[in-house]
């Protein structure tokens, strides 16, 4: 392989417009190891017409080249793992020898064994997962090279390991954002390369390459699987039950190369420490290989193994081992650094040769790493017996429980339901909308994992979140550490039959509770259904019973003009059986108790007509996730519309203009009188975290803002030395904790929500001062903020003073404000009902 020569910069810095001095050498070639390989397989700048490098690749190129190696070779199969948002193919290549490719489904089927117990001693498993960054593109290249060289290589060392070893390669994780960052790269680079960092090449437009297409970081949905993509990953996993990942990224330009090791005092106490220990002695063969290349690296620092949504932390907790590899950027074709040129040749030799190295290191310590994973497994499915376990509850909303199920079974825990009512901790477990997890069974750590409240820790430092409490973001019923007979339980639940309507019905009630009461009620107004919903509860009769709604409950007529009364009928009856809904049709208008229902208390749904605030002046993983959600979920068609376009449209044409976590320092004085005349119009202006700054600023709201000048004055900053600043940054910094949240349930934007208290994710700083009357808060912190994760003691003490959510008057419109992001990474279903009320309630407040 060629070697760089490293600018020795001592003390200087570069200029960022500095172009690399004449005497610098620039490493603008790729080169595969000199050995004797196979004719008749294509190599990669044959089958591109050019050198691997010279241009970004498309993933259309990268699908067509693994299609042509699983044709032309015996060593190749091809695995599918479904299709991106935008149906891009997802494919990884299966490498090892022709004699083990011959027997591919013994050794899946011996694979499907491990967890539970069987001691499989056959060929290593090493997957190789390249790009889940769509933008860090040096590993996609690496990969393709990659697949070559193992098919191709005559080498002794390759045969062996091809004997022992079968090897995934998933070249791209995120096709979609591959596609975008390859698009804009190829366009706007120059045949002369110049390595300026100011250079349009490196900055991407606002949506960049990162991201999938509904803007999500797919290295946090791991854990969450709120993506195609994610559910095809996990699901090869899972198949494959790899002994070692690797995980190939790219970070800031101005870095050198690091590998795990991360900081040892932020890992996750449930990764075992043999796992750490194997993690390093691999690590020394990263060392040899670059340090051969004369390539800087460093380990232990800057990157953890905490958070479990990530892919190189994933397979700690699933019997693997994960490694995490960033290379430094070039962002494009190359660019200037502090340590000379970054090109993308050099970052694809560097990804290339850690590729290697993690192959080699594997195959060394193959007997080290089938017992790792054997040991790992026993002692999962020892800690406990198939009655002990967590019991979960929903309140008797089906969708939310089955949306969980789903999660459980593919991360393959086992779960079983209710068939009789439990009993536990003064709380009650419904049959059929409950269920149990034992934790005698292989995947226990990943359970612990998934329920984890801890509050302390050694390092209060994160690199993501610091709890990721699924029972939080389902708002979930939870009682831990119990015993479940066997006779309680069931392995399937009966399947919902909405209540038939009869000729007698005058009207169709909807209890609001449920998660998809939300989605339903979108269908019905996309169809031209009218409907109301209660600010007070009722009690009605439903044929034989008494049954008792609360605040937010729809109401539907059965009588309405310009529709055919059999028509809506029948598409309420579809519609309520499509959401899983149950539906209570009435044959009077007079209640048993509380409002009748031609009550004025009955306030109709105006239907809704977002525009959703884009582009540079907003975080675009946020805006994403407010677009999946009301694309995927509500099915609500959404307008984007670039903040600088603001000022240009005509917002009386929606309803609801709506502001995802941002800065917006760019819109001018004049958007913000716009918007004003707007929500005096009798327009809904909703906004988040960053966004709510902004509406105070230009007086959108009238409620104080607590922000990070206040936050500031908590600290005691006397007495700290330089060597303190990182203590105290993260001390500061709410990267990302669960918090308790006290809720008004009389107040519309929490019509629905079944607990007075609900725990958000929380990761800024914002929050708001007590409203003054007459705006009233419709969420408060709790005197115990912290649910879990870490939040300084000074932010535990201060935020019960403050408020999550309000609601504000101006005209005949209102400004709707929260502190934290109710639908973060579409994964917490808790709170999606209360930004659903602030769609489709927003004229009763």
């Amino acid at each position: 392989m060629k070697k760089l020569a490293l600018l020795s910069l001592g003390s200087l810095l570069l200029s960022s417009s500095l172009l690399a001095p004449a005497h610098a050498t620039i490493h603008t070639e790729f080169t595969l190891p000199s050995a004797l390989y196979s004719s008749d397989l294509m190599t990669p700048e044959n089958y591109l017409g050019y050198p691997l490098g010279e241009w970004h690749l498309r993933h259309d190129q990268l699908n067509g080249y693994l299609k042509l190696l699983a044709q032309q070779s015996a060593k190749v199969s091809l695995e599918d793992t479904g299709f991106s948002h935008e149906r891009r193919q997802q494919l990884s290549v299966v490498i090892t020898s022709g004699e083990n490719q011959k027997r591919l489904d013994e050794i899946i089927s011996q694979r499907a064994t491990v967890k539970a117990g069987n001691k499989v001693d056959g060929p290593l498993v090493v997957w190789l997962a390249y790009s889940i960054h769509g933008d860090e593109a040096s590993g996609a290249h690496a990969a393709m090279a990659l697949s070559y060289y193992l098919s191709a290589s005559n080498e002794p060392w390759v045969k062996q390991l091809l004997n022992d070893m079968v090897v995934i390669i998933t070249p791209s994780q995120n096709p979609d954002g591959m596609d975008r960052f390859a698009n804009w790269a190829n366009n706007n680079r120059s045949n002369v390369l110049n390595l300026d960092p100011n250079n349009r090449e490196h900055h991407q437009h606002w949506e960049r390459g990162r991201f999938n297409h509904y803007l999500a970081d797919l290295n946090r949905d791991w854990l969450f699987l709120r993506h195609p993509e994610s559910q095809g990953r996990v699901a090869l996993f899972h198949k494959w039950q790899p002994h070692y990942v690797g995980d190939f990224h790219e970070m800031g330009h101005r870095s050198s190369y690091f590998f795990q090791p991360g900081v040892p005092e932020r890992t996750h106490p449930l990764t075992p420490k043999q796992n750490q220990a194997l993690t390093d002695k691999i690590a020394n063969y990263h060392r040899s290989e670059l340090d051969k290349m004369g390539q800087p690296y460093f380990s232990k620092q800057s990157f953890d193994d905490f958070f479990y949504g990530k892919g190189s932390t994933y397979p700690d907790i699933n019997g693997a081992i994960g490694v995490l590899f960033e290379q430094a950027s070039a962002r494009g074709k190359g660019v200037n650094s502090p340590n000379g040129a970054v090109t993308l040749e050099r970052a694809i030799q560097n990804q290339f040769a850690t590729s290697i190295s993690s192959l080699k290191g594997t195959l060394a310590l193959k007997k080290e790493l089938h017992a790792y994973q054997i040991e790992f497994f026993d002692k999962q499915r020892n800690k406990a017996g198939r009655q002990e376990g967590v019991l979960i509850s929903a309140n008797n909303d089906p969708h939310r429980l089955q949306q969980f199920a789903e999660i459980l079974a593919q991360h393959k825990i086992d779960f079983e339901y209710l068939n009789r009512n439990i009993n536990q901790n003064k709380l009650t477990f419904a049959k059929q909308d409950s269920l149990f997890i034992p934790y005698g069974q292989s995947q226990h750590a990943l359970i612990r994992a998934l329920f984890d409240k801890r509050h302390s820790f050694k390092d209060e430092t994160f690199y993501d979140v610091s709890s990721f409490d699924l029972s939080a973001a389902f708002d979930l019923q939870l009682a831990e550490e119990v015993n479940v007979s066997n006779k309680y339980q069931t392995s399937s639940i009966k399947n919902h039959t909405p209540k038939a309507i009869t000729p007698e019905s005058v009207a169709v009630l909807i209890d609001w509770q449920q998660s998809n009461a939300a989605p339903f009620l979108q269908s019905l107004l996309a169809k031209g259904i009218n409907a109301k919903f209660s600010t007070k509860p009722l009690t009605v009769t439903s044929g034989a019973k008494t049954q008792t709604l609360g605040s937010g409950t729809l109401q539907v007529l059965l009588n309405q003009d310009d529709v055919n009364r059999d028509s809506l009928v029948a598409t309420m009856e579809t519609e309520a059986k499509r959401h899983n809904v149950n539906i209570t049709p009435v044959s009077t208008f007079a209640a048993v108790s509380g409002i009748d229902l031609g009550s004025p208390n009955f306030v109709p749904v105006t239907p809704v007509k977002p525009l959703l605030v884009t582009s540079d002046s907003t975080n675009p993983m946020e805006v994403g996730q407010l677009w999946n959600f009301l694309d995927n979920t509500l099915k609500v068609p959404v307008t984007l519309v670039d903040a600088d376009n603001l000022s240009r449209v005509n917002l009386s044409d929606y309803s609801h203009v709506l502001f995802a976590h941002g800065w917006y320092a760019s819109l001018s004085t004049k958007t913000a009188d716009k918007l004003k005349q707007f929500a005096q119009s009798g327009g809904t202006i909703v906004a988040q975290k960053g966004a709510i700054s902004w509406l105070k600023q230009h007086k959108l709201i009238q409620t104080e803002v607590f922000n990070s000048k206040q936050a500031n004055e908590l600290f005691d900053t006397k007495g700290l030395t330089f060597g303190d600043q990182d203590s105290l940054r993260a001390r500061k910094t709410i990267g990302g904790a669960i918090v308790n949240i006290d809720l008004d349930n009389s107040h519309p934007l929490n019509f629905g929500v079944t607990n007075n208290r609900i725990r958000l994710m929380k990761n800024h700083i914002v929050a708001f001062e007590a409203p003054k009357a007459p705006f009233i808060s419709a969420g408060q912190y709790h005197q115990s903020p912290l649910a879990s994760g870490y939040m300084a003691p000074e932010y535990q003490q201060h935020y019960p003073k403050l408020h999550s959510m309000i609601a504000e008057r101006i005209g005949q419109g209102r400004v709707i404000g929260f502190a934290e992001n109710l639908v973060f990474r579409n994964v917490w279903l808790g709170s999606e009902k209360i930004y659903s009320n602030a769609l489709f309630f927003s004229n009763g407040l």
